[in-house]
């Protein structure tokens, strides 16, 4: 299976344009012609996390939130965020977020919690225009 199947999967279920404009969701490093040998799944995706995936051999991470949030500037690994993304592409792993895009949707976490608290006339309070 290729990494772009499983983005296509996941973006089936928790389609990108459900996320919020201030968000990055969707593929953040990897090339979607990849071969997947392993999935790591995280709600975080931390330095912790890439060393997980290595040790499984797993080479696609997805995470809930995503760990590149505000951009880039520079991949020199001076802070948190550039060594973790160095680290996964150093190690040739993927980086998919399904954020606020899973957020949004009916059968996404919003609609778990809800159905684990046993709440009664659940709907979406501000559904997404146009999508």
């Amino acid at each position: 299976m290729k990494l772009r199947d499983i983005c296509n999967k996941l973006e089936e279920w928790a389609p990108l344009a459900y996320q919020e404009s201030y968000d990055n969701s969707g593929l953040i490093v990897g090339d979607p012609e990849t071969d997947v040998k392993g999935i790591l799944v995280s709600l975080d995706c931390l330095e912790c996390v890439i060393d997980e995936a290595i040790s499984k051999d797993c080479n696609v991470i997805v995470s809930h939130h995503p760990i590149v949030f505000d951009g880039l500037k520079s991949l020199t690994g001076k802070s948190y965020v550039e060594r973790t993304v160095l680290k996964a592409i150093k190690n040739n792993i993927a980086l998919y977020a399904i954020h606020t895009n899973l957020d949004n949707i009916d059968t996404g976490v919003n609609k778990m919690i809800a159905d684990r608290l046993s709440l009664q006339n659940v709907k979406i309070l501000k559904p997404k225009k146009g999508v």
